[in-house]
């Protein structure tokens, strides 16, 4: 396959979201090419203060730090939402095990499913915390973390669609007011914690699907996460302090008529002797409860569209189901990556959709 210099990105460009009130011509510029051309970007002068970032790495630590039997507490099998604690190693990508552990969280919504309903409505409701006893004032500061970024990653998305030459608010029909929006806090350990067959996948080859943008921040000072280039030549995404790394999802690339890319990213685990790594991320998602439609994108843009662009779809079983019904594509990807909720709460749906549940601790 030949590709065009231009799309086998030898770097992920950088953004300074300043340039807004001095110069937003060229930043929509710059965005538009990273948009169409690499499918990340690093964003500095977002702000979020470093030291806010700081305060919020050292909860997720602590967090982690906690005696095992505590973090279960929080144990994502207590909840239909896929909400809360997962353990090392319980976590599949591609059927084979990512060595993370991990708490997913999302904005604070009171669970409104009734028998009935249809199944993806499961995954809304509350969070699932640790004991506020053990780890005070957490949940609290989880949560600002998350008002924080969901505010930036609204405004990162107006900035997109005018980038991609839409009007500002031109995706924003695609994110309703009372949706939730997930997050994560993970810790990849280094390889001389984990046994000898883990290997080093923290989390396998993927795009991030279903949603529109990721804005993760890269929490201490360890390498790990790569992005494949259009020559599928794998670079670093070096942590650069104080910024977030922003990345593209599925949603929306079907909805921008795939000018822009969800490309393919993996994160490795530390190498012996270096520590883990810590990061967070947050998921700006698309509704899950109405068909999607590709918006009309102008023609000096689709222009641009790359031709040959490396991307992972093995392992995406389920992705035809994504633009005729998002929910129920939802409620599938998370029960293949997390077989042991599939188990308990959705053993029916999971049977029908060729989901194998039998190891109910990871099916890996």
């Amino acid at each position: 396959m030949t590709v065009d210099a231009t799309d086998a990105f030898k770097s992920i460009p950088t953004l300074d979201l300043s340039r807004v009130e001095t110069d937003k011509a060229g930043l929509l510029a710059d965005l538009q090419h990273a948009l169409i051309h690499v499918g990340f970007f690093y964003v500095k002068n977002h702000g979020i203060p470093v030291e806010f970032l700081d305060e919020t790495t050292a909860r997720a630590v602590e967090f982690f730090d906690l005696p095992l039997e505590e973090k279960l507490k929080a144990d994502k099998i207590n909840s239909p939402t896929f909400l809360g604690y997962s353990v090392q190693g319980n976590e599949i990508t591609k059927n084979k095990k990512d060595n993370r552990e991990q708490l997913d969280f999302a904005n604070e919504l009171a669970e409104f499913w009734k028998p009935g309903q249809p199944e993806y409505e499961r995954l809304t409701g509350p969070n699932v915390w640790p004991d506020a006893k053990v780890i005070p004032g957490f949940k609290e500061s989880i949560l600002e973390y998350w008002d924080r970024t969901h505010e930036l990653a609204s405004r990162l998305s107006r900035l997109v669609a005018e980038a991609l030459g839409l009007a500002p608010d031109a995706l924003e029909k695609y994110v309703t007011q009372d949706q939730q929006h997930r997050a994560k806090l993970i810790k990849y350990p280094a390889v001389d914690d984990l046994a000898a067959a883990d290997g080093n996948q923290g989390v396998g080859a993927h795009r991030d699907t279903a949603n529109l943008i990721t804005v993760l921040y890269q929490a201490n000072d360890m390498p790990g996460l790569q992005v494949q280039n259009h020559a599928g030549e794998w670079i670093d995404a070096t942590p650069m302090r104080g910024t977030f790394v922003v990345n593209i999802g599925t949603g929306l690339e079907y909805l921008v008529d795939g000018v822009a890319v969800a490309t393919t990213h993996r994160v490795l685990n530390p190498l012996p002797g270096k520590g883990p790594r810590y990061s967070i991320a947050y998921f700006h998602g698309a509704r899950l409860d109405q068909k999607l439609y590709p918006t009309p994108i102008p023609q000096e843009v689709l222009d641009q569209k790359p031709t040959d662009v490396v991307t992972d779809t093995a392992g995406f079983q389920f992705a035809a189901l994504y633009a005729q019904n998002p929910g129920l594509y939802a409620v599938l990807n998370r029960m293949s990556s997390h077989r042991d909720v599939a188990a308990k709460w959705y053993p029916e749906l999971a049977k029908e959709h060729g989901i194998d549940v039998s190891a109910a601790n990871g099916g890996y």
